[in-house]
């Protein structure tokens, strides 16, 4: 694909490169490796860098009307051991699409995920928050570094990273630097978001966390 000089990258690929802004610096415990932040010499938290990334992804679709979040608390009597009378509670996230019009990037990745969510269940938690492990999406379905990968792809398309004569995919750090005031915005958007949205932030980022970590890699950091 061309690169397009006027292309604003999106929602995933802002956050990308304020990874610092947003998510803890270091290294990860587990994985024994960090993720640099583009022009910088910093890093980050690899699996919580995903996770919020496309977490964020997930409520740009929302804004954008791709899709409708649903948080909601749910009683039910399903467990066998429960006894006589007694009854669960528990709450769950569901997604539905509302604009079936094509996404790119990371974006239609996560729309064709909620797509065949059966029920549309991202997740399932526990009356503590604390999410379940038999509900919702397994471990590992978009597992880091997928999410990097789609980012730095569409960073690519639009200019913002170029390959080098070894193919080696790199920052334009010059290019990069003009979307500063995007990067910002970004940045306040989602900790806006964090602010009045709280339980809803808080669940997907629960959701692509599990969702980001590597089936044979540990839990991340």
């Amino acid at each position: 694909m061309q690169s397009d000089p006027s292309r604003v990258p999106s929602v995933a690929c802002l956050l990308y490169l304020a990874a610092d802004q947003v998510i803890p610096r270091g290294m990860s415990a587990n994985m024994l490796k960090a993720t640099k932040v583009p022009c910088r010499s910093v890093w980050v938290q690899p699996i919580r860098l995903s996770a919020t990334i496309a977490a964020a992804t997930f409520l740009s679709l929302r804004d954008a009307g791709s899709l409708k979040l649903h948080l909601q608390n749910v009683t039910s009597k399903e467990a066998d051991w429960l006894p006589p009378g007694r009854v669960r509670t528990h709450t769950t996230l569901t997604v539905t699409e509302a604009d079936t019009t094509p996404q790119e990037g990371l974006a239609g990745e996560l729309l064709a995920i909620a797509r065949d969510a059966p029920d549309g269940l991202l997740g399932d938690f526990q009356v503590n928050g604390r999410l379940l492990p038999d509900g919702g999406v397994p471990y590992g379905l978009f597992a880091y570094p997928f999410v990097r990968n789609l980012v730095r792809t569409e960073l690519l398309d639009s200019g913002y990273y170029t390959r080098s004569q070894r193919f080696r995919v790199q920052p334009d750090c010059e290019r990069i630097a003009t979307l500063a005031q995007a990067r910002t915005a970004t940045v306040r958007w989602w900790e806006q978001r964090q602010a009045t949205e709280s339980r809803l932030c808080a669940a997907l980022v629960a959701v692509c966390r599990r969702a980001s970590i590597p089936l044979t890699g540990g839990g991340g950091g």
